[in-house]
């Protein structure tokens, strides 16, 4: 592919999106974006392995698109923004998500996950911080600068709202918890516990103690994330599919459709 004009010469002048511990990302002209090391030997090696994650990975409806790599850096399709940000403004504007979107969110992100365990990749952070919308809304799991590979050891840890309990390394179990409060997240626009220290969090996980999510949509699927009582991603994939199956016919019902 060829490489975008920008990168021959000086970054200075793209505007900055965003910016990690592994990164700087700058926007291109052409609706692609740019990740840069920040500089140091740990960033280089990250960046490094995203590139790795993303060519295992190839091409997936619901993970951001990866492009090349120049010179150490990474180019990707643009897309609009954060999920979280997405929730926030809901939250802000004392709107929940529309029981549609938090579905067909829950489906992507969950094939998405389906697909990276498949590839013996764990995301490892995995939240609405790292999962972006495009222009149709559709979600796409990002971010695997700190990811783990075939069994290599990450150099991030999730967030204590999204951590599997004693957590030593990466494992279905704990990625299978962090969508769980992925998905708790998205329906409420809040983290479970989100008024309580990390502390508070991470003594409340461990005795088994969680939200209530009895009222929730997919309550019986968070739940069921948090107390590791799926096998694989693919369990909740389906699950979800008949929620939102069921969602459906009921609305197609309260219409008079069928």
């Amino acid at each position: 592919m060829e490489v975008h004009h920008s990168l021959q010469g000086s970054l200075y002048d793209l505007a900055i999106l965003s910016h990690g511990v592994s990164g700087v990302v700058f926007e291109l002209p052409d609706s692609t974006v740019v990740k840069v090391p920040c500089g140091s030997d740990q960033s280089r090696e990250e960046l490094a392995i995203e590139s790795t994650i993303y060519n295992r990975l190839g091409s997936h409806p619901y993970i951001t698109k990866f492009l090349y790599t120049y010179k150490g850096m990474i180019v990707l399709e643009r897309l609009q923004y954060p999920l979280r940000k997405r929730l926030w403004d809901l939250r802000n504007a004392g709107a929940p998500p529309p029981a549609t979107d938090v579905l067909r969110w829950a489906i992507q992100i969950s094939q998405a996950l389906q697909h990276a365990h498949s590839r013996c990749v764990f995301q490892v952070d995995i939240g609405p911080h790292n999962i972006l919308l495009d222009g149709f809304e559709d979600a796409k799991l990002s971010d695997f600068a700190g990811s783990s590979i075939d069994g290599s050891a990450p150099s991030v840890l999730p967030s204590p709202h999204s951590q599997y309990p004693n957590m030593l390394k990466p494992s279905i179990q704990s990625e299978m918890f962090a969508l769980g409060s992925t998905l708790y997240e998205i329906e409420t626009t809040q983290q479970p516990y989100c008024d309580k220290s990390d502390k508070d969090v991470e003594e409340l996980f461990r005795a088994g103690d969680f939200p209530d999510t009895s009222a929730l949509m997919l309550g019986e699927v968070i739940s069921k994330c948090w107390r590791a009582e799926y096998e694989d991603v693919g369990e909740a994939v389906k699950d979800i599919t008949r929620i939102q199956r069921k969602y459906a016919n009921a609305v197609e019902k309260r219409h008079g459709i069928v």
